[in-house]
Order: structure tokens, then C-alpha cells, then sequence
């Protein structure tokens, strides 16, 4: 692989160095709205933080977003992935 002479970074993907106003936080960027941005806390900080797995971590993320994107869609989405969560860890009991 050829060596990066440009200003991007070699361990950073173009996209993201592209899209990424400089000296911005990733946790500042939002891709498609704002819907996790805008809260006090974004569900993904939230998460990593409190090392909640990825069943409960779709769950919530769902959650929270319900009433600034899909409404009841996203509800449904939740719903899913808690009754994933169910059948993987509960299945045998």
C-alpha cells in the first residue's frame, strides 16, 4: 500500500478526514440529522460509558430517538431488539 503524502492522517479513513471540519469531536458530528446530537447525553456516550452490550445498546438508541425520526417505527425497532436480547440470553430458561 502506498504511503499517504496528503494531510490525511495514514490512520484515518479519507471520508472521515474529508468530512471532519478540523479540530471538530467526533461526538460534535452527526451524519443525517440531528436527532442524537441534541440531547444532554448521546446514546452513544451513554453506552460505551455504562459498557452496555449491543442488544441493549440498539434498544435504547431506538428509544431515544423515537419522537425525532421514525415514531412508532422506531418503537418497533426496540421492541425487536429486545425480544432478540429475550431469545439469545433467556431461550434455555
Amino acid at each position: 500500500m502506498e504511503k499517504n503524502t496528503g494531510s490525511v492522517p495514514d490512520n484515518q479513513p479519507m471520508e472521515w478526514t474529508l468530512s471532519k471540519p478540523q479540530g471538530m469531536k467526533a461526538l460534535e458530528k452527526q451524519v443525517g440529522g440531528g436527532h442524537y446530537k441534541d440531547q444532554p447525553i448521546q446514546h452513544v456516550e451513554f453506552c460505551q460509558k455504562n459498557k452496555i452490550p449491543w442488544c441493549e445498546s440498539a434498544a435504547i438508541k431506538y428509544i431515544v430517538r423515537h419522537r425525532k425520526k421514525n415514531g412508532v417505527e422506531d418503537i418497533d425497532k426496540a421492541i425487536h431488539y429486545l425480544e432478540l436480547l429475550k431469545e439469545l440470553e433467556y431461550s434455555g430458561e
